[in-house]
């Protein structure tokens, strides 16, 4: 028998609905330093999933916190502050090759998804814009720098439909054209716009610190 009593509940942000509501915990997890043989420095992860009260989708938050990051307790001993970050649904996207703006519009437009689906369509586009302006294009209309960037060889026939898709939708979102958008839309938008940013930043980053690796291995080899 569950004692309701002892279940943990929280105001949190949903990123499915766009609601900040009180959720229940439906599970936890948690390791550190204390589960492994040996080790001389503290550090804990804690997993909690919660379900939204409004539309029941859960939530999965990560919760770290280590010996380094104390704050003064007036009442008691030292303790802990703890980084909190939501790991599902997905609102952001982390990578230090990605530029700051590019990184923050898709973030930003994340966040709307389950609050305004054309708000997160007008701020997909805005998101494609910034990337190809970042990557060298210099025509007017999207439409032109999308197929300026293609033409540079940046973005293959596959990502290129993808980036005209999201222009299509997003100029639909802001110019209120005649256009049936569900919720399906915005999330396979969300999606292109994610391989859009990993094909050109991510991507080849990963492959330039693996042939840096690579190489510091055959250098010692020599």
């Amino acid at each position: 028998m569950n004692n309701l009593d002892s279940i943990k509940t929280e105001v949190i942000k949903c990123f499915h609905c766009g609601n900040e509501t009180l959720m229940s915990q439906k599970g936890e997890y948690s390791w550190g330093s204390r589960d492994i043989e040996y080790g001389d420095f503290d550090y804990l992860y804690e997993y909690e999933l919660f379900a939204c009260s409004v539309c029941h989708k859960v939530t999965l938050r990560e919760t770290y916190g280590d010996e380094t990051m104390m704050e003064p307790c007036y009442d008691g001993p030292m303790r802990w502050h703890s980084n909190k970050n939501i790991l599902y649904p997905i609102n952001s996207i982390d990578s230090s090759s990605i530029p700051y703006k590019v990184r923050e519009a898709y973030g930003a437009a994340l966040k709307t998804k389950g609050i305004d689906k054309y708000v997160c369509l007008m701020a997909l586009r805005r998101t494609l814009e910034l990337i190809l302006k970042n990557k060298g294009a210099t025509k007017w209309g999207l439409k032109d720098k999308i197929e300026e960037i293609a033409e540079k060889g940046l973005l293959p026939d596959t990502l290129k439909e993808a980036s005209s898709l999201t222009k299509i939708l997003g100029d639909s979102a802001a110019h209120d054209k005649d256009m049936d958008i569900d919720q399906q839309d915005v999330e396979s938008m969300a999606e292109f716009v994610k391989f859009i940013i990993e094909y050109l930043y991510v991507v080849p980053d990963k492959i330039n610190s693996y042939k840096e690796r690579l190489s510091s291995k055959t250098d010692k080899r020599v």
